[in-house]
């Protein structure tokens, strides 16, 4: 077997617990939510050097698995890997560890019909690791590991790759995910902020610092939205000191359960103004399961909670003081 590179054995010799703490601070990066191009290629950066191996490689699979196509390589490829497209037919290795949902392991690609010959040659690869990448227990695409000469895989580098795929996984679903939740948020803005309500979108925890806050909020409150997104302490200065322990523990306990809280409190308005407003917000959670955000609407109740007052008031007084009967023919 020809040797592998110095550069590739001395990544491999480099301390388990340096390679732990690089994957745990790119698992935090990930976390962060940041972009997507920027995460991924730190991604594949992370791979080449907690693995220990030459190239990685990011691929995403079509719905019928026909095709796979490069999303993004570590930089030590040639310029068309990252927008390369390979027939899966070609190669059973990628396409047995979509389907197995395991790591599939190539020692020595030349002559070995597991792996794809076009991608063999553009890629120079040597040896091959395919692990897929899931979401919602399905394999949607590949962190594709190459050396440039055979090598012989150990099974701690096929765990630490098996890590950094599974990182890999919830980078690109999360960036997708609030590329859909943006969209939305985008043709529903215009009808939002033209109802009487405030919609928002804030942190998970306290003190629930808001990104995005509708119009209305300056008209209801006084306080304009931009207010709202630079002083995350506005919000809960607002709200009426009696109120507050139980927006925060209502907002943890639908956090432990399913994710949707509706409560009423009062809220206190620039001009000091008590004022009535029912809090529905539904949580966000990336395809972890981590919590993300929260996504809801104030509506203010105060006048609906004055007319029923009055309602059930005029109900009373009339079961208390009963009309006369009317006589007979009036």
């Amino acid at each position: 077997m020809e040797p592998d590179s110095r550069t590739a054995r001395r990544r491999r010799a480099r301390p388990l617990l340096a390679r732990l703490d690089h994957l745990c601070r790119l698992a935090g990066e990930v976390a962060a939510l940041k972009g997507e191009s920027e995460t991924l290629r730190r991604i594949v950066s992370a791979a080449v050097d907690v693995v220990g191996v030459r190239d990685a490689h990011l691929a995403l699979v079509d719905r019928e698995r026909r095709t796979l196509f490069g999303v993004v390589s570590s930089g030590r490829h040639r310029a068309p890997a990252p927008k390369a497209r390979f027939d899966l037919q070609r190669g059973r290795g990628a396409l047995t560890a979509l389907r197995t949902k395991r790591p599939v392991i190539v020692r020595r690609a030349a002559g070995d019909r597991r792996v794809i010959p076009e991608a063999r040659v553009r890629l120079r690869i040597g040896s091959v690791a395919y692990v897929p990448l899931l979401g919602g227990g399905e394999a949607f695409g590949l962190l594709i590991l190459t050396t440039p000469q055979p090598h012989a895989w150990s099974r701690q580098e096929v765990r630490l790759a098996t890590y950094v795929a599974g990182v890999a996984s919830v980078a690109i679903q999360t960036s997708h995910l609030l590329e859909r939740l943006a969209l939305a948020e985008g043709r529903f803005r215009h009808l939002l902020e033209d109802i009487p309500a405030i919609s928002y979108t804030s942190e998970v925890e306290w003190p629930y610092r808001c990104h995005y806050v509708s119009p209305q909020a300056e008209a209801l409150l006084g306080y304009p939205p931009q207010a709202w997104i630079d002083d995350p302490d506005l919000f809960f200065r607002m709200v009426h000191p009696d109120d507050v322990g139980k927006i925060v523990a209502e907002a943890e306990a639908a956090m432990r359960g399913r994710g949707f809280v509706r409560t009423e409190y009062r809220m206190l308005d620039r001009a000091g103004n008590t004022r009535w407003f029912r809090d529905e917000a539904v949580l966000v959670r990336d395809p972890a399961g981590r919590p993300v955000a929260w996504h809801g609407v104030l509506i203010e109740v105060g006048p609906y909670r004055q007319a029923e007052a009055t309602r059930a008031a005029g109900v009373l007084d009339r079961s208390e003081n009963p009309a006369p009967p009317r006589a007979p023919g009036g």
